[in-house]
């Protein structure tokens, strides 16, 4: 028993310790080789690259990365030996003392400038370059036609301006589109067109939207007056708006219709149809096409008169109930 414990005491006089050798990475490498490891087992159980374990055991701080990262690495290598990690880094501080140096790159990357930024450095000097030429070419042509074109002082008296009240003449009409030509109007057809509308409906109308040989066919809803009861109808030939006003002036009826739909004016009542479009109300009086309104406001009296039509009889009246 006494052997065994005078032999242990031999051994603790006898192993390495931390503060041995030269340096820390020294006395790491000692206390590897007195446990038996190599340096692929100390890099298995670090997870630390054999280049840098051997670089760690000789202190060659120019093949391993920046400081933080050797300061991991030595706690990690004496964790791995059975020794505090904290002794080891005390003993590197005091082996090689912080000195705040920047953080170094990695082992093995170079500094490489781009060569894209040297050309576009270029090109942006030739564009700035070619603006500054021509901004100074531009302005030599300008003085130069400025001094060419500048007028000389005449001797001649100045104009006096006249005081008094000025006579202004008529205005001129508007020019004429040169390059607009003529609307074409076949030959005869507004005189038999004209001839068949009653003389209020002759102006501002397009006769040719309407036949002046139909009769009323309901194609839509019919507003107004009952079926019967009044002897003016208007029809819609494409969607538009209808205002309707009655004698004392209120607007009896106003609405977009759609084509097809009519209004059935009341007998004995004289209403004012206005619409917007010229040609667009069909106009029937006792189911006799009559004609198309025009734009503005007509008067149910302008279209209480027989049909003319060429070649037509004029239709007899309906009987009274």
């Amino acid at each position: 028993m006494t052997e065994e414990v005078e032999m242990q005491a031999a051994a603790a006089v006898t192993a390495p310790d931390l503060q041995d050798g030269e340096h820390v990475g020294a006395a790491l490498r000692s206390l590897r080789e007195a446990r038996g490891l190599s340096v692929a087992d100390i890099s298995a159980l670090t997870r630390i690259r054999p280049a840098h374990v051997e670089a760690i055991e000789s202190l060659s701080l120019g093949d391993l990365p920046s400081r933080p990262f050797t300061i991991g690495y030595l706690r990690a290598y004496a964790q791995a030996l059975g020794l505090p990690g904290d002794a080891a880094v005390a003993r590197f501080k005091a082996d090689d003392p912080d000195r705040n140096d920047a953080l170094r790159p990695p082992v093995g990357v170079r500094r490489m400038a781009d060569p894209r930024l040297r050309l576009m450095l270029l090109a942006g000097l030739l564009i700035l370059s070619a603006i500054f030429a021509w901004n100074l070419i531009r302005r030599g042509s300008l003085n130069e036609a400025s001094q060419g074109s500048a007028t000389p002082v005449s001797d001649a008296p100045a104009l006096q301006t006249p005081t008094g009240p000025m006579t202004l003449g008529a205005p001129l009409p508007a020019p004429v589109e040169s390059n607009a030509p003529p609307a074409y109007l076949t030959p005869g057809l507004e005189a038999v067109l004209s001839a068949a509308l009653p003389e209020t409906l002759t102006a501002g109308e397009d006769p040719t939207l309407l036949d002046m040989g139909e009769t009323f066919v309901p194609k839509g809803e019919i507003y107004g007056a009952p079926a019967g009861s009044g002897r003016i109808v208007v029809q819609a030939r494409r969607p538009t708006t209808l205002i309707v006003w009655g004698p004392d002036g209120a607007a009896w009826f106003a609405r977009k219709v759609a084509a097809g739909d009519a209004y059935r004016a009341p007998s004995g009542t004289n209403l004012v149809f206005e619409t917007v479009e010229a040609g667009v109300m069909a106009v029937f009086v006792e189911g006799q096409a009559r004609g198309v309104l025009p734009s503005g406001r007509t008067p149910t009296s302008a279209l209480a008169i027989a049909p003319t039509v060429p070649g037509r009889p004029a239709p007899a009246p309906a009987p009274k109930p």
